[in-house]
């Protein structure tokens, strides 16, 4: 009976540990006013949306962005939240991406790692990617991303700032 019920303690610290961690699944439109460093494409950018679908054990998330007379989706990602690695390829944009998630402790920053290797033209490109995602309230997500490349040794940072719309 004892061992049941330290069975069933640590069951319900481990759901109540899951439960605490932050959702960003929804419909968020990128504020760009608030947001700062963004990439020079950008500027051309009318409105850059994402769509995020979340359950207890994976992420996905789909992106599009219209400007300039043109709509453009991109390739949905999908993380593990278990951080186990998650591969994907985007033939389109000759990339190859290597992923796994890690939680902050309290379970409000999600912090994703990836390893990008891009062909350009003859040239392979290799770089990591650290986002970490926080919720500063119910309807707004902060996106820090730090790209980091090792010829040239360069970094970009950046802060994308995201509003609910759905």
């Amino acid at each position: 009976m004892k061992k049941v019920l330290i069975l069933l303690a640590i069951a319900f610290a481990a759901l109540g540990a899951q439960s605490n961690k932050s959702n960003f699944g929804g419909k968020w439109a990128l504020d760009m006013k608030k947001s700062a460093n963004l990439p020079a494409s950008f500027k051309s950018v009318d409105s850059y949306l994402v769509e995020v679908q979340q359950t207890p054990d994976s992420l996905i998330s789909v992106a599009t962005m219209s400007g300039a007379g043109q709509k453009v989706s991109f390739p949905q990602f999908s993380f593990a939240l278990d951080g186990s690695e998650t591969f994907r390829e985007d033939v389109q944009r000759n990339t190859k991406r290597w992923s796994k998630v890690q939680w902050q402790t309290t379970g409000k920053k999600m912090i994703v790692l990836t390893r990008v290797l891009q062909k350009r033209g003859e040239k392979d490109v290799s770089y990591t990617q650290r986002d970490v995602w926080q919720l500063l309230d119910r309807n707004t997500i902060e996106q820090s991303i730090t790209l980091s490349y090792t010829k040239p040794d360069s970094t970009h940072s950046e802060r994308r700032i995201f509003r609910r719309i759905k």
